[in-house]
């Protein structure tokens, strides 16, 4: 399992320098638009999205077939890509949560500590959602025609989204209260939610992967 880790840790050591230079501009960029809340909410995304290069590394030199030589189980290769992943969110996270006080110190920004933190939690819970959507998607489909399967599924979500804002808006819905519930109490729901997330697509991809034929 630890060797597994670090081939992984290894291929994204170049891809890790670039999204560090990512970062840096975005943080400037933060500094000086004054928007402390981006870097918390945009860096897990970003670290999460590494996953699918995870997978192309693998597509590429066509690992998962040499894998099933070694003496290791399909899950454990399975797992360590989750590892590595889940990981890196949490990299993301508390890097750009970071970032986000220190524009908002050298800014001089009144913005209170438990906003900054919600923000972070919210990019938490889309950074797991498309880390859980993709991982499976790839290895049911492959890299190639999973971009296209990712695209068409973020679309549909992007259109349903929208729909629903103006059916709500049509029902003359108290949004307000819904708001207030996901930031008081409801926002405790969240972290259980995104390890159940994170465990039926573990679950999904495992079963997946243990499936296909080489």
């Amino acid at each position: 399992m630890l060797g597994l880790i670090k081939k992984d840790v290894l291929l994204l050591q170049s891809y890790l320098k670039n999204l560090l230079l990512i970062t840096a501009m975005f943080s400037g960029l933060s500094l000086i638009n004054e928007s402390y809340s981006f870097l918390a909410a945009s860096l897990p995304c970003m670290f999460s999205i590494l996953c699918f290069t995870l997978i192309s590394y693998d597509d590429y030199y066509h690992w998962d077939a040499y894998s099933l030589t070694l003496p290791v189980s399909p899950k454990d290769s399975v797992r360590s890509k989750y590892i590595v992943s889940t990981c890196l969110l949490a990299f993301g996270t508390v890097l750009g949560t970071v970032l986000s006080f220190v524009v908002i110190a050298i800014k001089d920004i009144s913005v209170p500590g438990k906003e900054v933190f919600l923000t972070a939690l919210g990019g938490i819970f889309i950074a797991s959602v498309l880390m859980s959507l993709m991982y499976p998607i790839a290895y049911r489909f492959g890299t190639e025609k999973g971009r296209f399967v990712i695209f068409g599924i973020f679309a549909g979500i992007s259109i349903f989204i929208v729909l629903l804002g103006k059916a709500l808006m049509t029902m003359d819905l108290q949004l307000q209260s819904v708001t207030d519930f996901f930031t008081g109490s409801g926002k405790y729901l969240l972290i259980p939610l995104i390890l159940v997330i994170i465990f039926v697509s573990y679950c999904i991809s495992c079963s997946i992967f243990t499936r296909k034929e080489y």
